[in-house]
């Protein structure tokens, strides 16, 4: 019995020492826009990863400082925009995701939203749309 609560308490005190510390994605604005729709699971992350031209793999921020950009898979599309005019979006993959994934909990997996992602731009924060196209 000691044993395996040993065993416990090394795994958790391990998996905290190795758990990244980074500030979580605040998101705001979330307003769930179509709650009869559901977007196909694959579909929906494949759009996710397209955002800026792709930010899959190794890519950790949105490269070329667009103004706007979209991340579009078969019907499902993803729209961003910074909120205060002429800033230019440079989100890291951590905080695009996050803020999906907030949006998400609040209005279901493949639910149409828009919300607001803190930072992620120039200047202000970036507003998000993910609608079926």
């Amino acid at each position: 019995m000691r044993v395996a609560s040993f065993i416990t308490a090394l795994t958790l005190a391990l998996g905290a020492v190795a758990s990244p510390i980074y500030r979580r994605a605040t998101v705001t604005n979330i307003q769930c826009t179509d709650p009869n729709t559901t977007l196909d699971f694959h579909t929906t992350n494949v759009a996710l990863l397209q955002i800026c031209g792709g930010i899959a793999g190794k890519i950790q921020k949105c490269q070329g400082a667009p103004t706007s950009t979209t991340g579009k898979s078969g019907n499902v599309q993803f729209s961003l925009t910074p909120t205060v005019s002429g800033a230019t979006i440079n989100i890291s993959k951590g905080r695009w995701e996050q803020g999906i994934k907030a949006a998400f909990a609040q209005c279901g997996q493949g639910k149409p939203f828009t919300a607001t992602i803190q930072g992620g731009a120039s200047q202000g924060d970036i507003a998000v749309k993910l609608e079926k196209v």
